[in-house]
C-alpha cells in the first residue's frame, strides 16, 4: 500500500497530471455508462428519466474511482506530511512558536516551552508578551531578527535570539518565530575575550622582558663587537700590506656584522624609535621604497606593478618609519621570488583610512608559520632573526593602523597595511585627521618573517 501511495504521490504532484487523470476517468466512465444505459433503462422512462439515470450511474462509477485513484492518496500524503512536520517541529532543538496579528500564540513546540518555562496548554491563546514582555507588539513592522531578555522563574534573565518569518497560511495573518538561547554563546564570547585579554597581557609582559633583555644585550655584546670589528679591520689592512691571506678575517668580520644586525633588530623590536610625526602623502613613502627596490627587481626578473592614485592621500606619522615598513615588506616579497615573478603594490582609500597592499607570486604562506607570524624569533629564512615583521607591525600600531597577511589564490602572499587617513587634500581640519582605524585581529597571518 505504501509503495502504491508513494508512486501515486510522484504522479499527482503535477496539476496537469491530475487534470488528465480526472478527464480520462470521467470519459471512460461516461463511455461505459453510455454502453450500459440501453440495457438497464426501463422502457417507460422518457428523455428526462434517461438523463437522470445517466447522471446517477456516472456518479456511482466516477466517485469511488476518483476517491481510490486521486483523493485517497492525496489525503494520505497530506496526513503524512502534516505528521512529519509536526514531528520535526516538536523535536526541534530550538524553540518554535506561531502567533497571529494580535500577538496570540497559536502553537509552540516542546523546546520553546522548556526554554521559557511555560506549559504549552496554558500559553496557547495568550499573547507572546505574557511570557516575553519585550516582544514587539507591532505585527506589521515586526523585525526579522532581534534580541531580547527573558526572565526565568527564579528571577534571573537570559538572552534570546528571535528570528521571525511569515507562516504559510491562507489568511497570511500568522508569523513563526524561532527562539535561540544565547546563554552559552555569550559565555563562550566572554571566555574568548578574557583569553584575548590574557594573551595581550602576556604579550605585553613578554615585550617588557624583551626590552630588558635587549638593553643588556646592547651593553654586553654590541660594544665589544664594535671593538673586535675595528681590530680585525686594522689587522686585515696590515696582513694585506704584508701579502698574507685575509680570507679568515673577512669571514670573521662578516659574522660580526651579522651579529650586529641581530642585536640592532632586537633593539628595534623591543624599543621602536619614536620619530617626529608630520602630515605627508603616503605616495612619498611608496615612491622612495620603489626607488630602492627597482634595481633588485630588474636583477631578479621581477615585474613591479604599482597601482597608486595620483591625488595625494595624506596621513599623519613618521615618513622614515613607514618607509622602513614598506621596504621590509617588499624585500620579503623579493626574497620569496628568487626565480622571478610579479610584485604588486596597490593603494586604495576611503574617507577614513588608506590601505596599502604588497602582493607577490612566491610560494605563499608556510603552514608551519601560520600561527607564528609576528612572534619574536619565528622565521622561515635560514639566516633570518624573526624580528622584521614584528617591527613592521609595531610601526603600524604606533601609527594607529594594522598590518595583516594572507595567502593569495592561486599562489603567493600579500600584506595589507591599513592606516588612518589625515585628509584627502591638504588643508583639511585636524579633527578629520585624527581618525583611528583600530587594530586588526591576527586571523590573517603570513609566513615570511625576517
Amino acid at each position: 500500500m505504501s509503495n502504491r501511495v508513494s508512486a501515486l504521490s510522484s504522479i499527482l504532484r503535477s496539476p496537469t497530471r491530475i487534470l488528465g487523470i480526472v478527464l480520462m476517468l470521467v470519459f471512460t466512465a461516461e463511455v461505459g455508462v453510455m454502453f450500459l444505459l440501453p440495457h438497464v433503462m426501463p422502457e417507460f422512462l422518457g428523455e428526462s428519466g434517461t438523463a437522470v439515470l445517466d447522471a446517477v450511474l456516472l456518479t456511482m462509477v466516477c466517485a469511488p474511482v476518483l476517491w481510490w485513484v486521486i483523493i485517497g492518496p492525496l489525503r494520505r500524503i497530506a496526513i503524512q506530511e502534516h505528521q512529519r512536520s509536526e514531528t520535526i517541529v516538536a523535536n526541534a532543538s530550538e524553540g518554535i512558536i506561531t502567533f497571529d496579528s494580535e500577538g496570540r500564540v497559536a502553537s509552540c513546540n516542546r523546546a520553546s516551552s522548556e526554554l521559557l518555562g511555560v506549559d504549552p496548554a496554558d500559553w496557547v491563546g495568550k499573547t507572546t508578551q505574557s511570557r516575553m514582555p519585550d516582544f514587539p507588539r507591532s505585527f506589521e513592522t515586526l523585525p526579522c531578527e532581534f534580541r531580547l531578555n527573558v526572565d526565568r522563574q527564579d528571577g534571573t534573565s537570559f538572552p534570546v535570539q528571535v528570528s521571525v518569518s511569515e507562516y504559510p497560511s491562507e489568511t497570511g495573518q500568522l508569523r513563526i518565530a524561532i527562539l535561540r538561547d544565547l546563554t552559552e554563546f555569550e559565555r563562550a564570547e566572554r571566555e574568548r575575550l578574557l583569553m584575548a585579554r590574557e594573551t595581550e597581557a602576556l604579550r605585553a609582559q613578554q615585550m617588557a622582558t624583551l626590552a630588558q633583555l635587549a638593553t643588556g644585550v646592547a651593553h654586553e655584546i654590541r660594544n665589544p663587537l664594535t671593538s673586535i670589528k675595528m681590530l680585525i679591520q686594522v689587522n686585515r689592512s696590515k696582513f694585506a700590506d704584508e701579502g698574507l691571506p685575509t680570507d679568515d678575517l673577512e669571514l670573521v668580520e662578516h659574522e660580526i656584522r651579522r651579529m650586529e644586525r641581530s642585536v640592532n633588530g632586537l633593539l628595534d623590536y623591543a624599543r621602536p624609535e619614536h620619530g617626529e610625526s608630520k602630515t605627508f602623502p603616503i605616495q612619498d613613502a611608496i615612491g622612495r621604497t620603489v626607488q630602492l627596490i627597482d634595481g633588485r627587481c630588474g636583477t631578479q626578473n621581477v615585474n613591479l606593478a604599482l597601482d597608486c592614485p595620483d591625488a595625494p592621500i595624506y596621513i599623519d606619522g613618521d615618513l622614515a618609519q613607514l618607509q622602513q615598513l614598506l621596504l621590509n615588506l617588499t624585500l620579503n616579497s623579493l626574497d620569496a621570488m628568487p626565480e622571478g615573478g610579479e610584485l604588486a603594490i596597490s593603494v586604495t582609500s576611503d574617507d577614513s583610512q588608506v590601505e596599502v597592499t604588497v602582493a607577490d607570486t612566491g610560494d605563499g604562506i608556510s603552514d608551519a608559520m601560520l600561527n607564528k607570524l609576528f612572534t619574536p624569533f619565528a622565521t622561515s629564512k635560514p639566516n633570518g632573526v624573526g624580528l622584521g615583521l614584528g617591527i613592521c607591525r609595531r610601526i603600524a600600531q604606533s601609527h594607529h593602523g594594522s598590518l595583516v597577511g594572507s595567502n593569495r589564490i592561486p599562489r603567493g602572499a600579500q600584506f595589507r597595511l591599513t592606516l588612518p587617513i589625515a585628509g584627502q587634500i591638504a588643508g583639511q581640519t585636524d579633527c578629520e585627521r585624527d581618525r583611528d582605524s583600530g587594530d586588526t585581529s591576527d586571523s590573517e597571518e603570513s609566513c615570511k618573517a625576517c
